[in-house]
Parts: C-alpha cells; structure tokens; sequence
C-alpha cells in the first residue's frame, strides 16, 4: 500500500508541472537550471514538445550516394555472309574486264551457318569436294589444290589481250598418244561452219578408252567462244564446263564453283585451236621470248591463266617426216599446276604437230606427236 501511494504522489506533483500550477500538494519542487550546450542558431528550426509516453523519433539516415547503373553494350552479332554477292562481282568482273581472283560459290545451305564456320568463311573458294580434289590431282587437272582452287589470275594482274585470229580450216589430225608407260593412237577432229564449231580428241590405247574430249561453241571475234566442254577419262564419269555466255560466268557439272567468263576464255582442248588461229593472224609475235596468254578452263572447276612463252624454232621428227616448228611453252605457275608445251607447224595452218602435258608430278597427261593430216 505504501508503495501505491508514493506511486499516486508523484504522478500527481508530474501533472501539476505539466499543466502549470504553481502550487502542488505535498512537497514543493525547485527546478534549477544547468549548463547546457550554446544556443543554437536563430536559423535553427526550434524543438517540439512530444508527450512524454510518445515513442521516440528516429531520423533515418540519408541513402548512401549510389553510382548510375552502368549500362554495358552488346556487342554487334556478326554479320551472316551473303555469298550472292560473289556471283554478282564474278559477273561485274565479266563485263567490266577486271582481274578474275577466286571462283565464286553457290551456296548449299544457309548463309547463317556457313558463317558460324571459321574454315568455311576463310577459304570460300574451295568448292571441290575432297574425293574430287583427290581424282583431279590422279588427272592432273590444273588448278587444283589441297586447300581449294586456284585463283585464276594474281591479285594485281590485268586480264588477257584479246588476239586476232585466223581459224584454221576444218581438219583431222591423227597422233601417236602417250600417256605415262601406254602407248597408243589419237585423232583430233575440228569442224566449223559459219559460227559454230565442234571439236573432238580421241585416244585409246590396247582398245581402252584414254581420254575423250568434245568441246562446242561458236566463233566471234575473239576466236573460239566455247559454250560446253565435256571430258571423259578412262573408268571415271564425264563432267563438264558450261560457258553460259548470255550470264558472264562458267559453272561445272560435277563442282558448285564459278569463274567470271572473261572474253577469250578458252577450255582445256579448244586452247589448241586458239594458239593456232593467234599465230596465224599475226606470225610475227612469235618471235623468242614472246608471250600470249589465255584464260584456259577445265571441267572440274579448275581455271587458269596460261601463258605461252615464245621457246623460237625447233625441228621435229615425226612419222610423217620433218616439220619445222614454233615451240611454245606454258610453265606451271604452283606445285598443283599443269605444264604445256606445243610445236606450232606453219606449213599446217599452225597446227600442233607435237603437244605434251604435264600434272604437278611431271608425268604426262598425254604426249601427241603428228602421225597424218587429212583435210575435210
């Protein structure tokens, strides 16, 4: 009870203090005043009263200064690899005679993913297929290589002179063939009409099939203008060039490769025919040291430029007697690259008489040599 009572006591004289009384019962109450802190500024804002029983006010403290998100920027994607465009430059290259460098590629399945291929984007010339590469190198196709096709003319280079041409009159030349240890027997059969042409060789050797070789086009004024070439060898399928001449561009029957057609391509028969209607047009360029040059196409996408250097006059023997010819050399311009050599007859309408070539191993393709001439 006592306890209760002192309890009630000081709530009271509290009360009386609040409300401002001045007289309270029981004990009187002195208030004295201490040293405090210095008054604060008159800009100060001034305290408020709380009821004592109020809970207490917390400032909270201010948010932490914080930097600006950082927005980091995605990196581009990479672009897909529009191959059409290739066809486009090959066609450009075509009527605008620039340097041919690279076959073009139809491509097989999406640009997308052709992208995403490191090895595919870096080497989009390589358009052969690996048992193809192989078989062409057996052959020794020019042009071929391990790591694709190669390019046609060096970076840099001009396209070829175009030559005026003395065709020759329809004819047949039968040779003695060669190739590697077999021996045997080839004729060459060349017809023209008007502005057309066909042109045939024909070898075999103990009744085997060698080589056949058709190649049929028309004639402008460039010379010869192949439009199909088509090349079968012994125990393997026929394939051919397609020199579509309306587009500008060569495609192949057995590869997706490309080439620009430039004016005075020729393909790997029809370049004889060529070089004998250059020289007859113009004897005097083939003097030692000279050169004619010529796109020459093969039929498993291989194209080339072949240069012919002036080697001056050499005799021949062959089984129809001597022939004093104009050698001509076409030397390998890669270890994957095919060389040429041809003995031009004057008295035949510059003719071969002798033609040999030869693949990167240096065996030969086949070695003609003159047997007869007979005239159509």
């Amino acid at each position: 009870m006592l306890v209760l009572a002192l309890h009630i006591l000081f709530i009271g004289n509290v009360a009386g203090v609040v409300t401002g009384s001045t007289e309270m019962p029981g004990a009187s109450m002195s208030i004295r005043t201490l040293p405090g802190e210095p008054a604060m500024e008159a800009t100060a804002a001034p305290a408020t009263e709380r009821p004592d029983d109020a809970a207490p006010v917390v400032t909270p403290l201010p948010a932490p200064a914080q930097s600006p998100p950082q927005v980091r920027e995605r990196a581009p994607a990479a672009a897909a690899i529009d191959l059409s465009s290739f066809r486009k430059e090959a066609s450009a290259n075509s009527n605008g005679h620039r340097p041919m460098l690279a076959a073009a590629v139809r491509p097989a399945e999406p640009a997308s993913s052709i992208a995403s291929s490191t090895a595919n984007a870096a080497s989009l010339a390589a358009a052969t297929p690996q048992a193809e590469v192989g078989e062409a190198l057996v052959a020794g196709e020019s042009g071929v290589a391990a790591g694709g096709l190669e390019p046609a003319l060096a970076a840099g280079d001009e396209p070829p002179p175009l030559y005026r041409t003395e065709l020759p009159p329809p004819v047949s030349l039968h040779y003695q063939v060669q190739r590697g240890p077999l021996r045997g027997t080839g004729v060459i059969r060349w017809q023209s009409s008007g502005d057309r042409y066909r042109l045939v060789l024909e070898a075999q050797a103990a009744g085997i099939a060698l080589l056949k070789q058709t190649s049929e086009g028309g004639i402008d004024a460039n010379g010869v203008a192949p439009l199909r070439f088509l090349d079968q060898r012994a125990r393997r399928s026929a394939v051919a060039a397609n020199f579509r001449r309306d587009e500008g561009r060569i495609t192949f029957s057995g590869t997706r490769a490309e080439w620009p057609l430039l004016p005075g391509s020729q393909d790997r028969l029809s370049w004889m025919i060529q070089l004998a209607g250059v020289a007859a047009a113009a004897p005097e360029r083939l003097v030692e040291g000279a050169r004619i040059t010529m796109v020459v196409v093969g039929a498993r996408g291989d194209a080339s430029a072949w240069t012919f250097r002036c080697a001056g006059p050499e005799t021949l023997a062959t089984v129809s007697g001597t022939v004093h010819a104009i050698k001509l050399v076409r030397a390998a311009r890669s270890a994957y690259d095919t060389s040429a050599e041809i003995w031009l007859d004057p008295e035949r309408s510059y003719l071969p008489a002798r033609a040999t070539l030869r693949n990167s191993t240096g065996a030969s393709e086949y070695d003609l040599l003159l047997e007869r001439v007979d005239r159509e």
